[in-house]
């Protein structure tokens, strides 16, 4: 493994810097206001992270179009490699809800990677989650949004084709490469990401 190739696979801790330069995006079919609150709510997960779980993973799940996004959330604490989001009583239940929701989840990943496999396989099994946000300890966002062509079908079985052959005998290389593919063909099924 090379020097980078280490770097990218260690966690980064989170800087003020970091949490001051995650940027605003405008995420499609959200108003001004909105995109404001989901740029503090990613700097939040930031300094949540940083100031009460050692710069490890960390996940914030709100109802977008509720009428206190940032007052009324879930907080789910993790380790350096994941986060059970379900493991909040809130998040659980703005993510299970039947009713029709726009739930938005965002996590800081410790390492410089982004959407993990299980991420990808998250937003897909709850349809609920209307934007997934990941936001790199050093302040650089991704996200996946379902788009109106979005297809159930087509997107399941681009991620069993993505995975197939892993097991658990797999690398993590191999396992980043299967996310990889993934989100370069998700425009294919109906998820923007970027």
């Amino acid at each position: 493994m090379d020097l980078l190739q280490k770097k990218r696979n260690s966690k980064i801790q989170i800087t003020d810097v970091a949490i001051e330069k995650v940027p605003y995006i405008e995420y499609q079919g959200l108003t001004e206001e909105q995109n404001k609150i989901m740029q503090q709510l990613a700097k939040d997960v930031l300094f949540i992270s940083k100031e009460n779980n050692d710069c490890n993973e960390v996940a914030i799940t709100c109802d977008i179009e509720g009428e206190e996004p940032l007052n009324t959330y879930g907080i789910s604490y993790g380790n350096e490699y994941s986060v059970d989001v379900l493991a909040d009583t809130v998040s659980n239940y703005l993510i299970a809800s039947q009713r029709g929701l726009a739930v938005v989840l965002l996590h800081n990943h410790p390492s410089s990677k982004t959407f993990s496999l299980d991420d990808i396989d998250f937003f897909i099994r709850y349809y609920t989650i209307k934007i997934l946000v990941v936001i790199s300890n050093q302040g650089k966002v991704h996200f996946m949004q379902r788009k109106e062509e979005y297809s159930f079908k087509k997107t399941n079985a681009l991620f069993k084709e993505c995975v197939e052959g892993l097991n658990h005998m797999s690398s993590q290389e191999e396992y980043y490469i299967a996310s990889r593919k993934f989100l370069k063909n998700c425009v294919d099924v109906g998820i923007y990401y970027k």
